[in-house]
């Protein structure tokens, strides 16, 4: 394995355990892992149409009005790999789910992150996130047991 390759896995497995951290406990801080100029382009889940956003302001009202606070993301998968043109870039795959924790319900996502190397450390220039279709329900803490059935009567 190359250095590079070990330099982005590095990159990406510490930046997906902050940014997915920072999304769970406090996500009104999340644009911090932004630089300016920046795109944060997503597809509305309820509609579809695409929206992108340029500065961190943008991004940090957008990330406001998701109501992540309203969410858990949980990370199936994530890859960090070497950006092919230029050093100091690395592009991080991540899916995953969210889950509403109201009432359980599990939103599949996936969000490519193509992050820039600077004095202080890495930061987000481009991120494009994505819904899938599909969404589950998981089983709550405390399911409801089933109510006992009555005895069969049995003939004597």
């Amino acid at each position: 394995m190359s250095e590079n390759n070990t330099t982005a896995e590095i990159v990406s497995k510490t930046f997906v355990k902050q940014y997915y951290y920072i999304l769970n406990e406090e996500p009104h801080y999340l644009h911090i892992f932004y630089n300016e100029p920046c795109l944060f382009n997503r597809r509305d889940p309820a509609t579809h149409v695409k929206k992108a956003f340029w500065t961190k302001k943008e991004v940090k009202d957008e990330f406001l009005a998701m109501r992540y606070e309203d969410y858990t993301a949980e990370i199936e998968t994530s890859l960090g790999i070497p950006y092919p043109m230029g050093n100091g870039r690395v592009i991080v795959f991540v899916n995953g789910y969210l889950t509403r924790k109201k009432d359980n319900v599990r939103y599949k996502f996936t969000q490519t992150f193509l992050l820039v190397q600077q004095d202080n450390g890495f930061c987000v220039v481009n991120d494009i996130f994505r819904f899938k279709e599909t969404q589950t329900q998981l089983p709550t803490s405390n399911p409801i047991p089933p109510s006992p059935q009555k005895p069969a009567a049995t003939e004597s």
